[in-house]
């Protein structure tokens, strides 16, 4: 145990002697595109790792899982959850191609777009939906980065909420600044699970939040380290894809 320990603090910074007249930065990148922060999703039962006959599929993977990419063992099961340092929070609006069109995210922007028409949801739900002239909907998406913790080295994650997601991402908000007050987002670790819910569309895994504890000295200097870093925009959230939209729809 403590040899692990010695060699993730080594990782986190603590550079060799012998190592520190390499420091020039030669052969990285510092191109946004090169330093996207990746999604955390919750997996549903149309979800391809789910899906035994999918090539994306997970050995064990079940809805209701949360998929954490590029981690060493990405799934972590929603009833045990994960423990989460929120360090970054922005809303942009999404702009999608219809699913009948082809689908996919066409952009993002950080406010509503002027050329954007408010128009009833064809569904009948008494719903304000927003269109752009070619017929892409719009919708308001809240990110929340943080460090996912005790799944082996901290790693740097963003978890997108929308539609039906509004409601718990502010719930996360309203956990913080009663346990806060003016402090900042990155001095709480909060417990993520996932529970089932469903609505007259159907039903699906949705966030379970809860406060834990207050984050070390050294998890609060590197949730300022990441704030930073996505506040002067040098790291950016990973693009949603199409899974991230069918899910974000059932308002």
């Amino acid at each position: 145990m403590a040899k692990r320990a010695v060699a993730l603090k080594e990782d986190e910074g603590q550079v060799p002697a012998h190592l520190r007249q390499y420091q020039s930065g030669r052969g990285l990148s510092k191109d946004q595109s090169d330093n996207v922060v990746p999604i955390i999703r919750i997996l549903q039962a149309l979800s391809p790792q789910v899906q035994k006959r999918n090539n994306e599929y997970i050995d064990g993977a079940e809805q209701g899982d949360l998929l954490l990419r590029n981690a060493a063992d990405p799934i972590v099961k929603g009833e045990e959850g994960i423990f989460f340092q929120p360090c970054y929070f922005r809303k942009d609006w999404v702009e999608w191609v219809p699913r009948e069109s082809g689908g996919g995210m066409a952009g993002r922007y950080p406010a509503l777009p002027a050329t954007a028409q408010r128009v009833e949801d064809e569904k009948g739900r008494n719903v304000q939906k927003y269109v752009q002239p070619n017929g892409n909907e719009l919708k308001e998406t809240r990110y929340h980065f943080g460090f996912v913790l005790g799944h082996g080295a901290p790693m740097p994650f963003v978890i997108p909420m929308s539609g039906s997601g509004h409601s718990i991402s502010k719930a996360l908000m309203t956990l913080l600044n009663m346990k806060g007050g003016d402090l900042d987002s990155f001095v709480h670790v909060l417990k993520l699970k996932t529970r089932p819910t469903s609505n007259a569309l159907g039903e699906w895994f949705t966030w379970d939040i809860a406060w834990d504890r207050y984050a070390t000295e050294e998890e609060c200097k590197e949730g300022e380290k990441l704030y930073d870093a996505l506040a002067k925009g040098q790291k950016v959230a990973e693009d949603l894809d199409q899974e991230d939209e069918i899910h974000s729809s059932r308002i």
